[in-house]
């Protein structure tokens, strides 16, 4: 964990990144090359006597984002928070789960956990039982989200977040569509991608946040963004990202800064 503070002392600055599987890396592009972690080492190395800590966790579906942050805002305190809002929830289907949109990695363990129940009782190899489990039957199939429904659940929890905690929120919209991708999503065209990123800047705009706009930081660059085929960001497309990313953060840690020192000459 990379760790910096904001005035030299012992206490901790943490950075929570809300998003999904582009954070966590995935074929073609490891952890430590994501564009938080792009990010991380650039802040480490532009505030080296701070004292950071980043914390990564996965924002499930947008249904969930209230509760999510009314979980994770008062139990890890963070004083940055970046919320990640890509295109795909109004572009396919999603299969929701409530404990899992707000702890995924404990649905994540019981299930690992099912699975190895079911496998002795039903005296078969755990692979041969597929991915569902009991748990996995509890999820119910969302359709792809109206921009509407979108920004209302965005808002909505964004406007809930800033009532019940002091951290200073950050939206991050979607990249740029891929024009060569083979997935087959319900909806697909960069025109909603287009209006994905409108709707996040418009909520921005709205509640007086800051927004990453990832498809102005990825215009002037073509497909080498991509890996081969989807919308997954290749190691390029992190970096790129990445260097946005912490320009912006760089920007409200100032603001932290300055927050920090009116009120230490009150």
């Amino acid at each position: 964990m990379i760790e910096a503070d904001l005035n030299g002392s012992q206490s901790d600055t943490r950075i929570l990144f809300l998003g999904q599987c582009l954070q966590y890396g995935y074929e073609g592009v490891r952890r430590y090359s994501t564009y938080p972690n792009v990010a991380a080492s650039i802040l480490t190395a532009q505030f080296p006597a701070f004292r950071f800590k980043f914390d990564f966790k996965y924002l499930y579906h947008p249904t969930g984002l209230k509760a999510l942050l009314q979980h994770r805002l008062p139990l890890t305190r963070p004083r940055i928070a970046v919320i990640t809002l890509p295109a795909m929830f109004a572009a396919t289907h999603w299969r929701v789960n409530r404990i899992y949109q707000i702890a995924p990695e404990l649905v994540d363990t019981a299930r690992t956990f099912m699975r190895k129940v079911e496998a002795k009782v039903k005296g078969v190899a755990t692979t041969a039982l597929g991915r569902d489990t009991l748990i996995d039957k509890t999820f119910a199939v969302q359709p792809p989200l109206t921009l509407d429904k979108y920004e209302r659940l965005v808002e909505s929890a964004v406007s809930y977040a800033k009532q019940i905690s002091s951290c200073r929120l950050m939206l991050l919209g979607p990249g740029h569509f891929n024009d060569d991708t083979h997935e087959d999503y319900a909806v697909h065209s960069p025109e909603l991608w287009a209006s994905v990123n409108h709707m996040v800047v418009r909520v921005g705009e709205r509640l007086n946040l800051p927004v990453i706009n990832m498809q102005e930081a990825l215009a002037e660059h073509g497909g080498e963004v991509f890996i081969s085929n989807n919308h997954r960001f290749s190691e390029f497309g992190h970096e790129v990202v990445g260097r946005e990313v912490a320009r912006m953060l760089a920007s409200e840690i100032r603001m932290l800064m300055l927050d920090q020192s009116a009120m230490a000459n009150l």
